[in-house]
């Protein structure tokens, strides 16, 4: 009896506190000296699940939530359902999509450019059902080329965009281009001074999940952002796999609480980098050089803000 009045208490203050904190970590062990392999299969294997207490959260998630999508349907297998909700709460959202995510073209017996556009329209067609303009598309067939130069153009539309909630996979997701994509990222907000919130999401991997949100009211949403993604739901059931995905998260609440949940790993922005810092390091074998890193914010903090519209 006294253990269940323990388990309450502690359950009660922890809702709490880190209701009053947007870093709501509770992470009592370290990344800094795990080899990216090791990272990537501690996550896989829910190794943080007895150290992370996962708190529950409620859209909206700022006043402008930007999606940063490695490929078309990304943004709706890792945040469909948050997207939706940020949506019904009245303030702004958009999404980037960074790959042209034609790189099997040749196995569909089709251009890489006809490949591109289709999956490009199917992203149009999912925001649609989100109730978004249509997102912006970098259209770059290697994400690890020329990353400064897209660092620059991301970080001019956070700006344009004022985004204070930006949505990325996971920095350990099983896919290159999904690191890529956080390498990319985390040069971009390199350059800025401000509060905002990173939301890691899950595609290819679980991620470390220290905050989570109930989607049962938009689960019909996603599954509609979901299924407009007909290429790629040809050659793998990312609708069904992702709703399974997030029936099983719902075991992270009490039962009778969610039947759907998104899990996130939210750092604030300077920690994200700092992260981001030495999972590519890991995966690289080179430490960045600060010189590098003040040079980068020396461009970043120089650089306009108007190459690409707010979406």
């Amino acid at each position: 009896m006294f253990r269940h009045y323990i388990r309450g208490a502690k359950s009660l203050l922890l809702q709490l506190f880190f209701s009053k904190r947007q870093f709501k970590l509770l992470l009592r062990t370290s990344l800094e000296h795990l080899d990216i392999r090791l990272q990537a299969l501690a996550s896989l294997t829910d190794f943080f699940s007895a150290v992370v207490t996962p708190i529950p959260i409620t859209a909206p998630f700022g006043r402008s939530m930007l999606i940063v999508a490695p490929h078309q349907d990304d943004e709706a297998i890792g945040c469909g359902g948050s997207l939706a909700l940020q949506v019904a709460s009245g303030n702004a959202a958009s999404v980037v999509i960074m790959q042209d995510g034609a790189d099997e073209h040749e196995s569909v017996s089709m251009t890489r450019e006809a490949l591109t556009e289709v999956r490009n329209q199917e992203s149009r067609d999912a925001a649609r059902e989100a109730g978004i303009d249509s997102p912006t598309f970098f259209g770059l067939k290697d994400l690890r080329s020329n990353a400064d130069a897209t660092a620059s153009t991301l970080r001019q539309i956070i700006e344009r965009c004022r985004a204070d909630a930006i949505f990325t996979p996971f920095v350990l997701d099983g896919h290159p281009d999904h690191r890529a994509c956080n390498f990319i990222l985390a040069r971009a907000l390199a350059g800025l001074d401000r509060t905002i919130r990173i939301f890691q999401y899950e595609v290819w991997s679980f991620c470390i999940p220290n905050v989570l949100v109930v989607i049962d009211s938009v689960a019909g949403k996603k599954a509609e952002m979901l299924a407009c993604f007909k290429t790629a739901n040809k050659a793998l059931d990312y609708a069904h796999a992702t709703k399974g995905l997030n029936m099983f998260h719902s075991r992270l609440l009490p039962a009778g609480h969610a039947k759907y949940v998104e899990c996130f790993f939210e750092l604030p922005r300077q920690e994200f980098i700092e992260l981001v810092e030495r999972v590519e390091h890991a995966e690289s074998g080179e430490f960045p050089r600060k010189q590098d890193m003040s040079d980068l914010r020396l461009r970043n903090a120089r650089a306009g803000s108007d190459a690409f519209p707010c979406r």
